[in-house]
């Protein structure tokens, strides 16, 4: 029936069933993109998981404790060679320190460069004591300490604007189904 000879009772029920229908579309484009990215998440944790890979949160229990130690040092802490070791001990682990780097970052990455040039000097220098080999590498590792604050800061704030996205996305969903729920119970009354 076209639009000028309905009533007013017509019209609105006509625009209540154009609503819900839009409601419901749009409530399932939400539930889909939600469910997707959970399972991708899921899937990609998954594999990282079953390739040892902790992350920034160390929160892989399947990894041996020396690699969590190891990727504590790489990832918050100083990567440093102890006098208590012997130097091949010590030649061992700054070449541990290296690998582990050199396979945890990808070549665009933006501390691979200040990271590789620390390792390197505490590689180069695991002959001398502790404090003559902190001195050497200072400098080489205050460039790559502010490195690797700078992406976490980063990580920190797209998590952030992550969770902001996704509470804007859940309250219009619920906003919706509360409006949906609205107009059928206006519908059958």
């Amino acid at each position: 029936m076209p639009p000028a000879e309905m009533g007013v009772a017509g019209r609105y029920e006509e625009y209540s069933k154009k609503e819900i229908h839009f409601g419901e579309t749009e409530l399932k484009d939400w539930f889909l993109q939600r469910r997707f990215t959970m399972e991708r998440n899921m899937a990609i944790k998954k594999a990282l998981d079953d390739n040892n890979f902790m992350g920034l949160s160390m929160a892989n229990s399947s990894v041996p404790d020396t690699q969590k130690a190891m990727w504590s040092d790489l990832v918050q802490g100083k990567p440093e060679l102890s006098d208590s070791l012997s130097t091949n001990a010590r030649q061992m682990k700054s070449e541990m320190y290296t690998k582990m780097f050199k396979d945890a970052s990808d070549l665009d990455h933006p501390c691979r460069i200040p990271g590789s040039e620390y390792l390197q000097c505490v590689q180069s220098n695991v002959k001398d004591a502790s404090k003559t080999r902190q001195m050497k590498c200072v400098s080489l590792f205050s460039t790559f300490d502010a490195c690797r604050k700078g992406v976490l800061q980063q990580q920190s704030h797209a998590l952030e604007n992550a969770m902001v996205k996704q509470d804007i996305a859940d309250r219009r969903a619920k906003a919706l189904f509360e409006r949906r729920s609205i107009l059928l119970d206006a519908k059958t009354a």
